[in-house]
Order: structure tokens, then C-alpha cells, then sequence
């Protein structure tokens, strides 16, 4: 273990780094009490009463989007997306370790990309007004939570590409 790993192996976190990753977990984890809560209070509410909670598939479709783009960066940063390691089995282990901060960097470059349009698109949206069609909520701040979201994991792909002791999870 060197000076700068935790027990399990992995680089220590600077603190503000540390912070942002809990903050966003925490965000990520009340989205989706939220959206149990929402879940179960329709089901009981449309079987047992016979009145399903208004706007429930819309709350769904905004935490759901809302979960997946504030966990984003978060799984980014761990290295803890699924992968399909082609090039493993085809190449040797030194032409992998390679490739690595470059499939890294090319993972970064496409979430630059899915920021930027996704602005554009929250930017859109705040100008037309646009607003979900039950509950008439604004539309624009998911857009533009999205592309923080997508920001932010850029940043974190790109930071674990270029970091030299980012080796691929152990999934051990």
C-alpha cells in the first residue's frame, strides 16, 4: 500500500474532491428514496383507492433522469462502469495498459460532447418556456443538471486517464 492509497488500494481523494463525491451520493440517494416513496404511494394509492398519484410518471421520468446524471460523475470517478474488455483478450497486457488513457481521454471527449448539448438544449428549453404537461414543471433545470452532470464526469474521466496509478477496478 503506498502513502497516498486507502486500505482498499485506491488513491487517497483530495478533500474537495472527497466532499463533491459525497454530496452528489447524497443527492443521488435522496433522488431515489424520493423516487420509491413516489412509487409506492402511487401503487397503494391507484390499487387500494382507486386514485393514483397525479403527475407520478412525471416525477419518475425527472428524479430518474435527475439519479442517473448526478450519480454519473460519481461512477466515473470510482471507474466503475461496466466495460467490455475486447481489446484484452485480443492484445497483450502491455498494449492494454496503453490504451487505457486514451480510451480514457476518449471516453472525456464524449462526455464534453453530451455537455455542450445538453446546455444548448436546457438553454432551449428555458426559452420556450417548457414545462412537463401535468404538473407543469420547468423542464430547463434537468436539461442543465444533466449537463453538470456530464461535466463533471468528463472531468473525472479525463483526471483517471491522465493519473498513472488509475489502473482499471479490481474486481476482486
Amino acid at each position: 500500500m503506498s502513502p497516498t492509497a486507502d486500505k482498499e488500494g485506491r488513491p487517497q481523494r483530495r478533500p474537495f474532491a472527497h466532499g463533491l463525491e459525497r454530496l452528489l451520493s447524497a443527492a443521488s440517494g435522496a433522488l431515489l428514496l424520493a423516487l420509491t416513496l413516489v412509487t409506492c404511494i402511487d401503487v397503494v394509492a391507484r390499487y387500494w383507492f382507486n386514485a393514483p398519484l397525479a403527475g407520478a410518471y412525471e416525477l419518475t421520468e425527472i428524479f430518474l433522469a435527475s439519479l442517473v446524471f448526478l450519480a454519473l460523475p460519481v461512477t466515473t470517478g470510482r471507474g466503475e462502469h461496466v466495460e467490455v474488455d475486447l481489446l484484452d483478450a485480443v492484445a497483450g497486457g502491455r498494449i492494454t495498459r496503453a490504451a487505457r488513457p486514451l480510451t480514457g481521454l476518449l471516453v472525456a471527449l464524449v462526455l464534453a460532447v453530451f455537455s455542450w448539448r445538453l446546455f444548448l438544449h436546457g438553454q432551449r428549453l428555458a426559452e420556450d418556456g417548457a414545462v412537463s404537461d401535468s404538473l407543469s414543471l420547468p423542464l430547463a433545470p434537468v436539461a442543465f443538471l444533466a449537463a453538470a452532470g456530464c461535466a463533471l464526469a468528463c472531468l473525472a474521466a479525463a483526471l483517471r486517464a491522465l493519473r498513472p496509478d488509475a489502473s482499471r477496478r479490481d474486481p476482486t
